[in-house]
């Protein structure tokens, strides 16, 4: 069996072992018998097939594989431990968490989420972001936006977007590269592209009328980095509007010609159902539904929004 799938409790017990050089002492941290935390360390070298511990009457000497091995297990469980706690025992009282994918976490959304931070001051607020759609929304999540063809069952669902796809590139990049006349040019282009979405190249192009397969040069799994990239001048990416929109208001990228295509997955907000009205939660998503239908000047145009 492959030392990835060693069971996690051996190498816990080991770590533990390691740290007290004692079989006794181990055990009374574990809660379990010193049988049980020889018997496991037994188990960990026969899979490991190297030995860990030299054992003497007064204790337990480590060996060289022992002495490799512990610094990883102490590391790793130390971060473990961390990030429980982080997430579990020193969330603050009424922390409203905000879960939402890395690429669309541009500007006009920071504006919103911290304009709310700044409007309600009894409420802490977290944002976290993630790169792909399909993470459960759990107890250490409060609010969900993320990509996906329709509302989600069994949960509030909040349409925040109805994207539309086209190219775009760099001011830079564009004077550079001249033979860029026409959608067929982008076959000699370095396409940058971001993987996850429905509709990709191969989509727009045909809607374009190309019939040939570009050939990809970088793949990115967020377009927050394939539009960072483009701007950089390395290539053409093929945005989303409500991803792309900060980054052409700030000249930062020029789309490349009118014809774009639908999305057919676009960005919902999710929340669990049944909300108290009162709640952080509810406070939130009624200020993000606000700031949709009545967008400020700072947080530019924003997509509308439709409860399901």
């Amino acid at each position: 069996m492959s030392p990835r799938k060693t069971p996690v409790g051996w190498l816990r017990t080991f770590e533990v072992a390691a740290r007290h050089l004692s079989l006794s002492a181990a055990a009374a941290e574990l809660n379990v018998t010193p049988a049980a935390v020889s018997q496991q360390v037994r188990l960990l070298e026969l899979r490991l097939g190297k030995r860990l511990f030299e054992r003497h009457p007064r204790g337990l000497r480590l060996t060289v594989a022992g002495h490799s091995l512990a610094p990883a297990c102490r590391e790793s469980f130390e971060r473990l431990d961390n990030l429980v706690a982080e997430l579990f025992e020193s969330r603050p009282q009424g922390q409203l968490t905000v879960r939402v994918l890395l690429g669309f976490a541009g500007e006009r959304f920071l504006h919103k989420v911290l304009r709310f931070a700044a409007s309600h001051p009894d409420i802490p607020v977290r944002l976290v972001t993630t790169t792909w759609a399909a993470e459960s929304l759990d107890a250490t999540v409060d609010v969900d936006i993320r990509l996906s063809l329709r509302a989600v069952p069994d949960m509030e669902s909040h349409q925040l977007s109805h994207d539309e796809i086209f190219p775009v590139c760099s001011p830079a990049f564009l004077k550079r590269a001249r033979r860029l006349q026409e959608p067929k040019d982008l076959l000699q282009a370095p396409l940058l592209t971001s993987i996850g979405f429905a509709e990709g190249w191969r989509h727009w192009l045909a809607a374009a009328g190309v019939k040939q397969t570009a050939r990809d040069s970088v793949e990115f799994d967020s377009m927050r980095l394939a539009l960072e990239s483009a701007a950089l001048g390395h290539g053409v990416a093929l945005a989303r509007s409500s991803y792309v929109a900060d980054m052409l208001r700030s000249n930062r990228l020029k789309r490349l010609w009118p014809l774009s295509i639908p999305a057919s997955d676009n960005l919902f907000m999710l929340l669990a159902p049944g909300l108290a009205p009162e709640s952080a939660t509810a406070k939130f998503r009624n200020w993000m539904l606000e700031k949709a239908r009545h967008p400020g000047k700072r947080g530019g145009p924003a997509p509308s929004a439709h409860g399901s």
